[in-house]
């Protein structure tokens, strides 16, 4: 398996008919619809799904575990079991994550979903310098919830083997 796709938090709280629309007022049909396409264009197990659990009492502004808010929005094609939970901005926190991609030969991720922060940045950044994987930065699939700290990544991501589709 040379190519994966991240699908990050596209969850309910996020994407869902019920978010709050004053705080999430992006156009989330249009994100699910362009997602689900690149999506289909994958084998099943070569798509992983990133989602964000608050955990503890400092939960921050993520959905808690096994709530309708943390549920895949309704609309989304979820099409394996590669289902990582993350409670930290960097997906590759979580070691089994990383070292799946490292055991299963993965050479190119590519990106696509709610960026909440700096989390797709972050992730992005940590498959090219410390697991050295090309990254595909697909913007068309993205919507960023925090475009300035969404940049500051990108500039670090201009210094390394990142393709940027927007």
């Amino acid at each position: 398996m040379d190519n994966v796709l991240f699908v990050f938090n596209m969850q309910e709280m996020y994407v869902g008919k019920n978010r709050n629309k004053d705080k999430f007022s992006f156009d989330a049909d249009g994100l699910t619809q362009r997602v689900n396409q690149r999506i289909m264009e994958y084998q099943p197990e070569e798509v992983f799904y990133i989602v964000s659990i608050g955990k503890g009492l400092f939960k921050g502004s993520m959905p808690a575990k096994d709530s309708r808010d943390s549920d895949f929005a309704r609309d989304l094609k979820v099409r394996s079991k590669n289902i990582y939970e993350k409670n930290k901005p960097d997906c590759f926190a979580n070691d089994a994550l990383a070292d799946l991609m490292c055991s299963r030969g993965v050479k190119e991720i590519e990106f696509v979903g709610v960026d909440t922060g700096a989390e797709i940045g972050m992730s992005a950044y940590t498959a090219t310098e410390d697991l050295d994987l090309k990254v595909v930065y697909n913007e068309l699939c993205m919507v960023m919830m925090a475009p300035e700290k969404a940049g500051k990544y990108r500039d670090k991501l201009r210094k390394t083997r990142v393709t940027y589709k927007h």
